[in-house]
């Protein structure tokens, strides 16, 4: 790559971060606006492919940002310096808590002007602790570095995309002038100096899915279904292969063309004399776990043997209740299983 001055090598290395992440299939930015942040801004607006979103408040963009990573592909969020990263954090802890992905770039000081009382500086090394899958500041960017542009942006993306999802902190720090343009972008190849590494669901070997499917015999079980829950599809045949009812949260997706889907658990739940009646002997979890608080205890209080099925290998059991975890794919388990499994028609899931 030819010299050229400071401001276009800044301008040339955010378009390269952006030309990657569009290229793992990134589509939306959430930028509050700040004097700072000006190589990055600009370099997100030139990109057509990319749905820019303009956020004032640095909290809401935040949170805007999170939203847009629930479908699954992370939003870039980006603010100035000094407070404004701040701001993220309840967004970030949400994102880091739900598994949810999220491509978080602060622009920051130079290194001369840290700790000599410049205005807008605070110290954002590490400034959201553990609630990142990964942080990193590559320091005033430098033509002489470019050719891990493309890797630094590929580790970004892989850690947020990962088997547990989350948001990345990449803490960028610009020199003045901040205006640029950007030259020829680095060729993509294989990355150099960093590993990609694809994740991929766990195989359960025989043994595991021999042990699941000793349970997913019993009669008198039921499936709960949580955001995460894994392809519809692939849940509805496991549920009829054992004639279990799918008490579905409203966060489950489309679960609602499942012929045992029972969307109106909380209700049923409510008459004790249903709630007593019903009690299972085997209960598996798919995904998160669900809103509400009264399927909740009762799940709790069932002393079943209960399976939760994530696929991501943070662990999610505040009431203990859990007896066997399975970090795999939801979806891709349940077509398994239900190959597998065929049990007889008891009744049970037309009770509910």
């Amino acid at each position: 790559m030819p010299e050229s001055a400071p401001p276009d090598v800044a301008a040339t290395f955010c378009a390269t971060l952006i030309d990657e992440w569009i290229h793992h299939g990134v589509r939306h930015a959430v930028i509050a606006p700040g004097s700072r942040s000006t190589p990055m801004a600009l370099a997100l607006s030139e990109r057509d492919e990319l749905d820019v979103h303009l956020v004032h408040d640095e909290r809401a963009a935040g949170f805007v940002a999170l939203g847009i990573g629930l479908q699954g592909m992370p939003a870039i969020l980006l603010c100035t310096s000094g407070t404004a990263a701040a701001h993220f954090h309840a967004a970030v802890v949400e994102a880091h808590l739900s598994c949810v992905p999220m491509l978080v770039c602060t622009a920051d000081r130079p290194p001369e002007l840290r700790d000599v009382g410049a205005p807008q500086t605070i110290d954002q090394t590490k400034l959201y602790g553990d609630a990142v899958r990964w942080f990193h500041d590559p320091g005033v960017a430098d033509s002489a570095a470019s050719h891990s542009w493309r890797g630094l942006a590929a580790h970004c993306f892989s850690s947020a995309t990962g088997l547990r999802p989350g948001p990345v902190h990449l803490n960028l720090p610009f020199r003045e002038p901040l205006v640029g343009h950007a030259g020829a972008l680095p060729s993509r190849g294989a990355p150099i100096g960093r590993s990609v590494t694809l994740h991929s669901s766990p195989m359960l070997d025989r043994s595991d899915l021999g042990l699941l499917a000793y349970l997913l015999r019993n009669p008198r079980g039921l499936f709960v279904a949580g955001r995460g829950c894994g392809d519809p599809a692939a849940v509805a045949q496991l549920a009829q292969a054992c004639g279990w009812p799918v008490l579905a949260d409203a966060r489950a997706g489309a679960l609602g063309n499942v012929c045992t889907t029972i969307r109106a658990a909380d209700q049923l739940l409510r008459v004790p004399g249903f709630a007593r009646d019903h009690v299972p002997e085997v209960i598996v979890r798919l995904g998160e776990p669900p809103a509400s608080k009264v399927l909740n205890q009762w799940l709790n209080g069932c002393a079943a043997t209960q399976v939760h099925v994530t696929p991501h290998p943070s662990w999610s059991d505040p009431d203990g209740a859990v007896t066997h975890r399975v970090v795999a794919e939801p979806g891709e388990l349940c077509r398994s299983l239900a190959a597998v499994v065929n049990n007889d028609s008891s009744g049970w899931a037309e009770q509910w």
